[in-house]
């Protein structure tokens, strides 16, 4: 569904994807020691049950999945702030990911490998090892600081407050950066 979604909006086809379970989120974050994200101005979030303090936190296990869930205790709790959260755990992941505490390592490659097998379910065009192999090698080059995470842009809905409607021109503009590759 996601898939068809983002192809309907960006135009563009998606020829791979993959979802990872709630209880997979929380596997991989353990099995790489955890993720540090930076909480701007601490999160209280009764809903998910989430509390952390303003600055630098290491989240893993169920924590990961509460600041991933966490909309109620970031910005105006909408969507939109949960889906900051997201993007930047991704991107610590990421860095975490690339880094030698984790490269270096075989004992937590292996656990990240194992775990990642286990808790991750490709479309049926990434279960090709030759072609997981070609994404890693078109990738691996890439510098950390250009790998960048963005939200569709939007604008508040006239008619409901409450909700948010697509800013066409802003995403043609984005559609067609990317496929230019331009920042």
């Amino acid at each position: 569904c996601v898939v068809k979604t983002i192809s309907q909006l960006t135009g563009v086809n998606i020829p791979f994807a993959a979802m990872v379970t709630f209880g997979g989120v929380i596997q991989i974050t353990d099995a790489i020691g955890g993720v540090t994200v930076c909480v701007a101005n601490g999160i209280k979030d009764r809903y998910t049950g989430l509390n952390l303090p303003a600055g630098n936190v290491t989240i893993q296990g169920l924590e990961a999945l509460q600041f991933l869930r966490t909309r109620h205790g970031v910005g105006d709790g909408g969507d939109l702030g949960r889906i900051s959260n997201q993007q930047q755990y991704m991107s610590r992941l990421v860095s975490k990911l690339r880094s030698e505490e984790v490269l270096s390592n075989p004992a937590t490659l292996y656990k990240l490998a194992s775990t990642t097998l286990r808790n991750v379910d490709p479309s049926t065009s990434l279960t090709n090892p030759l072609t997981l192999v070609q994404i890693a090698m078109a990738v691996k080059d890439v510098p950390f600081n250009e790998i960048v995470f963005v939200q569709y842009p939007t604008y508040t809905d006239p008619s409901d407050p409450n909700r948010v409607v697509p800013d066409r021109e802003a995403a043609d503009a984005l559609w067609s950066a990317l496929a230019a590759n331009q920042p």
